[in-house]
């Protein structure tokens, strides 16, 4: 299964905190339009690139169509990505969070983390398991 990511997305996974800082940061700097858009587009694209890198198949859906195996660490990457853009500290735990989606991309480029579309093979089966 495919996740499109968009902004309506992303600004329904912030956190009530950072959505109101993110809105007054588009009222004072008018400009910035469109900046999220921006950084969820070279997200999705650096996913997309590894994907393909390794041979396995995308979704031609939309350019922003990111397996659901992968939505959770390109949404980390989008949030620290505009929290810096708005100058805010991340904190231990989002510091954590974006090494961990740094290392799962990386581990994508790298072929040491297949990611697949087939919701059966992200599943674990125990068919056939002995007892």
């Amino acid at each position: 299964m495919f996740v499109v990511l968009t902004t309506e997305f992303i600004e329904s996974v912030m956190s009530a905190a950072l959505l109101s800082d993110y809105q007054a940061w588009l009222v004072a700097n008018p400009e910035k339009e469109g900046r999220l858009a921006t950084i969820i587009q070279q997200t999705a694209a650096e996913f997309r690139s590894a994907i393909q890198a390794n041979g396995l198949p995308l979704s031609n859906f939309s350019p922003n169509a990111l397996p659901e195996s992968c939505v959770r660490h390109a949404q980390t990457t989008i949030l620290f990505e505009l929290k810096k853009e708005l100058g805010q500290t991340l904190s231990e735990a989002e510091n954590a969070a974006a090494v961990r989606a740094d290392v799962f991309l990386r581990g994508i480029w790298m072929g040491s983390i297949p990611v697949t579309a087939d919701e059966s093979a992200q599943n674990p089966s125990y068919q056939g398991a002995t007892q």
